[in-house]
């Protein structure tokens, strides 16, 4: 993309996530999931994205998830 037209459309950009916050999500999206196979593909993105974080970091984004169940 050229860089005007990125600079342009950068307010109506979606934000960066964070490896924790991508965990996060994808761990909220499990708990919600409408049916067990939909769960563990959500389960399965955050074990994916998960692994670059530390045992404390991955409890932490557990912890912030279980607030949406």
């Amino acid at each position: 993309m050229h860089p005007i037209f990125k600079q342009a459309l950068a307010p109506w950009a979606p934000p960066e996530l964070t490896p924790a916050e991508l965990v996060t999500r994808a761990l909220i999206l499990a708990l919600t999931a409408p049916d067990a196979e939909r769960a563990q593909e959500c389960a399965d993105m955050a074990e994916h994205w998960a692994q670059g974080l530390t045992d404390a970091e991955v409890e932490r984004c557990k912890a912030e998830a279980m607030k949406w169940q």
